[in-house]
């Protein structure tokens, strides 16, 4: 199958011309006014104004929350130093796998992080993701009930609900 060329030069113009360009007459009618994307959100949409703004703060707060959860699994759960208290250990080991309990300590004690605390190393290493995938897991899960939610009663009754609910 061949492309035929076509002779009407509006068709070779590109879709989204500058806004130094002037409308241009068509052969066939009255003034064609060629619009950018920018003129065009500005024709039927407006400027950006307090509606928008107040629109777009609410959005950024609504993330917050699941924001703060996540920076605080990232600081909870590290892996801490530690250090070796009697024989048994070696102090230039990466890790205290193999190591003979009683032998090493953290550093910043027990408590310094969920790691050291529920002693998340060597093999229980992989609950670590598994508690954050499941996290995420539930907000993906959440969003989507909030979502029918919106989608079965008022939007404003959700907004009320999930402020409620999920802000402290």
């Amino acid at each position: 199958m061949s492309v035929i060329p076509s002779s009407d030069p509006d068709l070779r113009s590109p879709l989204l011309s500058s806004l130094e360009e002037p409308a241009r007459k068509s052969e066939k009618g009255p003034d064609v006014q060629k619009l950018t994307i920018d003129d065009m959100l500005q024709k039927h949409c407006g400027e950006f104004g307090t509606w928008q703004l107040r629109h777009f703060v609410l959005t950024c707060l609504a993330w917050a929350l699941e924001a703060f959860h996540t920076m605080v699994m990232i600081f909870a759960d590290r892996e801490p130093e530690f250090r070796c208290l009697g024989s048994g250990c070696d102090e230039m080991a990466k890790s205290v796998c193999g190591f003979e309990p009683g032998s090493w300590d953290w550093v910043g004690g027990a408590g310094s992080s969920t790691v050291a605390q529920w002693g998340l190393v060597c093999g229980e290493k992989y609950k670590v993701g598994l508690v954050q995938a499941v996290f995420f897991g539930g907000c993906m899960i959440g969003e989507y009930e909030l979502s029918l939610f919106v989608f079965f009663f008022s939007f404003l009754s959700a907004i009320y609900l999930d402020l409620c609910f999920f802000l402290p």
